[in-house]
């Protein structure tokens, strides 16, 4: 498997490894390369200083890269909302798993992003590694932004930190709303009667979450939120907390009988509809939006 560097200045060996060798685990790049098994212009590279340079051929031991449980690059549908040199934002369906995990190593978010890159299953080089900078359920679909380098990734992560990242979603809830807009302001920790799922606890992770009535449909209330923290499950383990769980999320309420969309749609009514940050970089100003998929709310909209 021979990959020709395209670097503008050189560059340790081990740092363009991390970042082309995408198919692998970045613990097992380092290991491949401080192990020698990386050969520069027909050389084995001896140290992981060694420095590479535009036009350079890389090999790397087909057996070598096996014994690293390297990751299946997958042409799987990726809709594309914004892309430069430094990050992308894309939108994951509802029920994809963003990284591979036990039994679901395949047709994850990642498989998708490692093919955008470049990568294919005989050829684990790619021109980015793709990084996740924030979290979204498995159960909920929307936009996410994702990196394309460390440093990028870094930034983006302090920038949600500080609250530098507006994030909006959309969701259908169960009952009637009171009042036409709020905030929550409590903070949320591992559930001691179900630690896989999160709950308002004194003294935990400070957790705020604002919230609009968009539409009312009787039996169900279509909100507008927006974040201010990003905790795990922050708006489902929110909303649940004042009365109003999101339609469908039997994590947080059990099924309601004749909850709308059950059987038509079986995720959370829950959609990432807008992202607005400025470019890590380029200081640029990026606003993406997606409107909410059927399932969201026309499908949700009947009686729960």
């Amino acid at each position: 498997m021979t990959h020709v560097v395209r670097a503008e200045t050189p560059v340790r060996l081990v740092e363009y490894a991390k970042a082309h060798l995408v198919t692998l685990p970045v613990a097992a790049v380092g290991e491949l390369v401080a192990r020698g098994k990386i050969r520069i212009d027909g050389i084995r590279a001896s140290t992981t200083r060694t420095r590479v340079g535009d036009g350079d051929a890389l090999d790397l031991d087909a057996a070598d890269l096996a014994a690293g449980q390297p990751l299946l690059p997958q042409p799987v549908a990726l809709v594309v909302h914004h892309e430069d040199r430094d990050l992308l934002v894309v939108e994951k369906p509802a029920g994809m798993h963003v990284h591979p995990l036990g039994a679901h190593r395949t047709e994850t978010l990642l498989n998708a992003l490692l093919w955008h890159a470049g990568a294919r299953p005989d050829e684990p080089w790619g021109a980015w590694r793709p990084s996740a900078a924030h979290r979204l359920d498995r159960a909920a679909s929307g936009l996410r932004v994702i990196a394309k380098h460390a440093a990028v990734h870094d930034a983006l992560r302090r920038a949600f930190e500080r609250g530098g990242i507006t994030r909006r979603y959309v969701a259908l809830v169960r009952g009637e709303v009171a009042g036409e807009r709020g905030t929550i302001d409590a903070p949320l920790a591992r559930d001691p009667a179900a630690p896989y799922r999160r709950a308002v606890i004194a003294g935990g992770q400070p957790a705020i979450t604002h919230w609009r009535v968009v539409a009312r449909h009787g039996a169900t209330t279509e909100l507008a939120l927006e974040l201010a923290t990003g905790r795990t499950h922050q708006i489902r383990a929110h909303l649940a907390s004042i009365g109003h769980p999101i339609a469908n999320d039997t994590l947080y309420a059990s099924a309601a009988p004749g909850e709308a969309g059950a059987q038509s749609a079986p995720r959370i009514a829950l959609h990432a509809c807008e992202l607005v940050l400025a470019h890590p970089v380029t200081g640029a100003a990026i606003t993406c939006r997606s409107p909410a998929p059927p399932d969201v709310v026309t499908a949700w909209a009947g009686p729960a």
